[in-house]
């Protein structure tokens, strides 16, 4: 049964990706893989396979959406990481397994900035804290001093271990100065259903599932990361609005080659996904996905990936 999915994932590829005569490229000269880290069906990849029908008319070239899952994202990364940078074989991640991991993980032999060539931002979104709908606080500030109160509700739910979650929730804890304790769960939705049914006191997730919940009433989105409010969710205040500094961050997708990848394709990369980011048949199934567009220059890809190391770095190694 794997391997049929497997087959039938592929000639899904190949058969929706393919080549447009008028959108043919100068400097990508055959069949394009781009290597998604994570297992087919989840948003990376489906994000990738929404883009890649795109990419393959402006460049002029088959896209075949290759799955390498393993490892929280290191075996995929690595596969590209030891690719030729000739176009053949590109990255589309997160920052999670690109910049995060390898801060995290002794194992990972990679470096987001050393190893890898920025082609360009896709999406980004924030991550965002919910709570049940049926407590007797509605927003942040009820919910921060029902836990200064409460020692039970000093738990909060998290799709993994480590990373932005912990960082949110260790971010709260400083402010309050007291001790919160993360829940792991496997993946954003059992959170978020933990969160609805009451089960956890609170749940920190993805904008995805918080929009999903957001939108049936079932719970209460009362914080969101970034520097900005999300125009996902214009009513809901960032941690820096309510007093939690720190958390000026979020997540993003983006395409990313082997180091000592040339110039003139990535640059042609680069105008491709900004064209095709701009398409409003595309930008309505990402917002579907509850899924910033966040179309980037070079310059601007590169600028991103150096920031958000440094971010992390300082945010692992608990310095402000």
């Amino acid at each position: 049964m794997r391997t049929r999915s497997r087959v039938l994932g592929v000639l899904c590829a190949i058969a929706c990706f393919a080549i447009s005569p008028a959108g043919a490229a100068q400097s990508f000269q055959a069949p394009i893989r781009i290597v998604v880290p994570y297992a087919a069906g989840g948003g990376t990849d489906v994000v990738a396979r929404i883009l890649g029908q795109d990419l393959a008319k402006e460049l002029g070239q088959v896209v075949v959406i290759e799955n390498k899952a393993g490892a929280s994202g290191q075996i995929g990364t690595q596969f590209v990481r030891d690719a030729a940078p000739n176009g053949t074989t590109l990255l589309f991640t997160v920052d999670h397994s690109l910049i995060i991991v390898p801060l995290t993980t002794p194992g990972a032999q990679y470096d987001a900035e050393k190893d890898f060539t920025a082609l360009g931002q896709a999406t980004r979104t924030s991550w965002t804290l919910s709570i049940p709908v049926d407590r007797s606080y509605s927003d942040f500030v009820g919910y921060a001093e029902a836990v200064k109160k409460d020692a039970a509700l000093r738990f909060y739910g998290v799709p993994f271990v480590g990373g932005a979650p912990k960082v949110v929730g260790d971010a709260m804890a400083h402010e309050w100065g007291l001790p919160m304790e993360p829940v792991p769960y496997s993946g954003s939705a059992p959170v978020i259903q933990s969160v609805m049914a009451g089960q956890v006191p609170a749940g920190i997730t993805g904008m995805p599932e918080a929009m999903a919940v957001y939108r049936s009433g079932k719970a209460r989105v009362i914080a969101v990361s970034g520097a900005e409010r999300t125009p996902l969710l214009p009513d809901v205040p960032t941690f820096r609005e309510l007093g939690v500094d720190g958390l000026e961050f979020y997540t993003f997708m983006g395409f990313f080659a082997p180091k000592d990848f040339p110039q003139e394709m990535a640059q042609e990369f680069n105008v491709a996904l900004r064209k095709v980011l701009a398409n409003p048949v595309v930008l309505d199934k990402l917002q579907q996905m509850s899924l910033q567009p966040a179309s980037t220059t070079l310059d601007e890809a590169r600028d991103e990936v150096v920031d958000a190391n440094h971010f992390w770095k300082q945010a692992i190694n608990g310095k402000p």
